[in-house]
């Protein structure tokens, strides 16, 4: 179960209410700009409270993500590469993340 500050945190996120993947050529552009409005809030909200872990970025039609996560442990700063693809033939748009 979730504590209170995860719930308070997450309703401060904007919700994704369209539902579509990319093949959806007339509502995807609207569920992408949802999903950077909730980005954009969720990384504010981060920087607001000192925790800021991670940079995304996507090409022109949001199916391919890149960027970096990190964790700091014993003054030592660990680093990971991400990219992730959201595929056509994934109706729900579904999102497959790879770290290196």
């Amino acid at each position: 179960m979730a504590d209170e500050a995860t719930r308070r945190a997450v309703s401060q996120i904007p919700l994704l209410k369209t539902h579509a993947g990319p093949r959806d050529r007339a509502l995807w552009p609207q569920r992408l700009k949802e999903e950077y409005q909730a980005l954009i809030r969720f990384v504010e909200q981060n920087k607001a409270a000192d925790n800021d872990w991670f940079r995304l970025e996507s090409n022109a039609d949001g199916t391919r993500w890149t960027g970096t996560c990190w964790f700091v442990h014993e003054l030592l700063r660990y680093e990971f590469r991400l990219e992730g693809k959201i595929y056509l033939e994934w109706w729900d748009g579904s999102f497959c993340f790879q770290c290196f």
